[in-house]
């Protein structure tokens, strides 16, 4: 009887063993996004309830290149747009589709985001809009994040505030911020928004505030109460646009202050000095993408021999070797070794 049953109890714990494994396959959280030079993500559009070719684009920026790009969708079929946004990092992007934008979000490899909207065809406004995807709740998280500040046009108006008035330019971004950031923890669990987009929706908010107190107070006298007291290291900001812009105005101050050469256009000389800075200032990832974003400028100006001479100098202080290759390749692409 014993010997009968036994077949029986290994075949129900074999049977719970591979549901566990198929539950945790389906269930198990996308691994953390990183950089890559270069990933692909696919978005898929599609457009329901009025018939025709739309006009599908994307716009984005990748942040060691730090310009923006345009990408135009390509038409899959009936109502279907692909596009393909090469990345290599999590980034924000605005999606236009005819006289309608949206901020979606980018993950080097992912290509699971769909966008599907209906359209009326009477006053051909957008009457639902849903995304699916990996990044689906980032991007509800941005559509509701848009629908409470309208009006107000947090990120997009900060950069018109009138400066003149230092405390009042000060305390109005002071304020904007505090609104993000109220929304942000208000939305955090709503949208099971993962715990590193949180980081990098924090640090936008924080450090494009910090930048831009930072560049409105260049060469003006202010009361030091009115700058942002905010990490230079910070492994948690490594994704943030803003981080890097406020770190290179940090370091430009750092140098007018040591009476150092500095520009608006990097000069090989400035960028040296920039580079030393940077060097002792920063440690980890975020040291390693600002000395490629500051190298990688003078490889699409030409500038290989500066770029050579530099990668010599400081290629033991890399801490991930991938950003050493990167620019190595990119010599070695124009011909430059």
């Amino acid at each position: 009887m014993k010997q009968s049953v036994i077949p029986w109890i290994i075949v129900v714990i074999m049977s719970i063993y591979v549901y566990g494994l198929t539950y945790h396959v389906h269930h198990r959280l996308p691994p953390e996004p990183s950089y890559e030079f270069y990933d692909t993500a696919f978005v898929m559009v599609e457009i329901k309830g009025v018939e025709g070719v739309h006009n599908v684009y994307g716009r984005f920026n990748n942040i060691l290149e730090g310009k923006h790009q345009l990408i135009k969708a390509k038409n899959q079929g009936p109502d279907i747009y692909q596009l393909t946004f090469r990345v290599n990092s999590p980034r924000p992007a605005i999606l236009y589709v005819d006289d309608e934008d949206f901020e979606i979000f980018l993950v080097p490899g992912d290509t699971s985001l769909k966008v599907s909207m209906e359209v009326n065809p009477v006053t051909y406004q957008i009457d639902s809009l849903d995304f699916l995807g990996n990044t689906a709740g980032i991007c509800n998280y941005f559509q509701d994040k848009s629908n409470k500040f309208y009006q107000v046009g947090l990120r997009k108006n900060r950069n018109i505030i009138d400066s003149e008035n230092f405390e009042y330019f000060s305390l109005k971004l002071d304020s904007m911020a505090a609104m993000e950031l109220g929304f942000l923890a208000e939305q955090e669990i709503y949208h099971d928004l993962p715990e590193w987009f949180v980081d990098f929706e924090k640090n936008e908010v924080l450090y494009h505030k910090a930048y831009l107190k930072l560049s409105k107070a260049f060469n003006r006298e202010v009361p030091q109460k009115y700058l942002d007291n905010i990490p230079t290291k910070n492994e948690a900001a490594v994704f943030s646009y803003y981080y890097y812009l406020y770190l290179n105005t940090y370091i430009s101050n750092l140098q007018r202050q040591n009476d150092a050469e500095s520009s608006e256009v990097e000069s090989t000389l400035n960028s040296e000095q920039k580079l030393q800075i940077a060097d002792s200032l920063l440690t980890g990832e975020p040291h390693d993408v600002f000395m490629t974003r500051v190298l990688f400028t003078h490889i699409t100006r030409g500038e290989y021999e500066f770029v050579r001479d530099q990668l010599i100098k400081f290629q033991n202080r890399f801490s991930r070797k991938k950003y050493f290759r990167f620019l190595r390749a990119q010599l070695e692409k124009a011909g430059a070794i």
